[in-house]
Formats: C-alpha cells, sequence, structure tokens
C-alpha cells in the first residue's frame, strides 16, 4: 500500500509541474501580445497626430502663403526635435512648402492655375514618430483639394 502512495504523489507531482510550465507560458504569451498591441496602439496615436497637425499646419495658412521654395525636396526626417524651418503646432510639428504654381495639377481642370503647396507633417512621439506628406491645391488663395498624400517611413 506504501508503494502505491508513493505513485499517485510522483505522478501528482509530475503533474503540478507541467502544469506549472504551462501557466507560465501562457503569462509569457499574454504578456508579449499585451506589448505588441501597446506597440500597435502607440503608432497610431502617432499616425493620428501626425493627421491632426497636418489640418493644423493649413490653418496656419491664414497667416499666408510660405515663399515659393527654389528646390523642393521632401525634408530630411528630424532625428530629435525639428528645428527651423519646421513649425510647432498642438498635435506636433509641421513644415509647409509653397511648390509654385501649374496647370497640371491632378483632378483640376487645364485651365486654372493652382498653387501647390506640400505639408509634412511629423508627430509630437518622438519613439513611435509618424510622419505624413500632404500636397494641396490652392485655387485664388483659397483651399481646392487634395493632390497627394502619403505616410512617410525613416528611410524615406
Amino acid at each position: 500500500m506504501n508503494r502505491q502512495r508513493g505513485v499517485v504523489l510522483l505522478l501528482a507531482l509530475v503533474l503540478s509541474l507541467l502544469l506549472a510550465l504551462l501557466a507560465t507560458l501562457a503569462l509569457r504569451d499574454a504578456g508579449l501580445m499585451q506589448r505588441q498591441v501597446g506597440e500597435q496602439l502607440a503608432l497610431v496615436r502617432g499616425f493620428e497626430q501626425a493627421e491632426a497637425a497636418v489640418i493644423e499646419g493649413l490653418e496656419l495658412l491664414a497667416a499666408g502663403l510660405p515663399p515659393e521654395c527654389r528646390v523642393c525636396l521632401p525634408p530630411d526626417l528630424p532625428a530629435a526635435l525639428p528645428g527651423q524651418p519646421w513649425q510647432r503646432v498642438a498635435s506636433g510639428f509641421v513644415l509647409l512648402q509653397n511648390l509654385g504654381q501649374t496647370t497640371q495639377a491632378k483632378g483640376g481642370r487645364e485651365e486654372d492655375v493652382e498653387t501647390l503647396l506640400r505639408v509634412t507633417a511629423v508627430s509630437e512621439q518622438i519613439r513611435t514618430r509618424q510622419v505624413v506628406e500632404a500636397v494641396y491645391a490652392l485655387e485664388g488663395g483659397s483651399m481646392s483639394r487634395r493632390v497627394s498624400w502619403r505616410q512617410r517611413g525613416e528611410d524615406d
């Protein structure tokens, strides 16, 4: 009888060890998933901040158009907090570039002379920084339409 009790005790200990291992693995997986969800949430917040910064940048046009740029390359992405010529807005940072006038803007009529404006916005977050760039067509000084849009990455 004593021998059987020893086997049952050993079997119970092995099963307890296996259940503890399974519980540990489940907790580790749950922790990893929680971290992934947190990263995704931070990315979405950063994107929303950049989109809001684009809108806030367009509101800066009430003070007037920026001067026309000669070489209008997309700006380098700032490594830390942007300085000049970036402007601080509530949701992040924005850079307005006047690309000049054209009669060939996408979606416009050929006889319309429109001014193209590039708005590059950077979210306030540094760790999960998001950059959104949009080009708008302005007709007669008022907003006409968005011509193009893209989300820029760190290697663009």
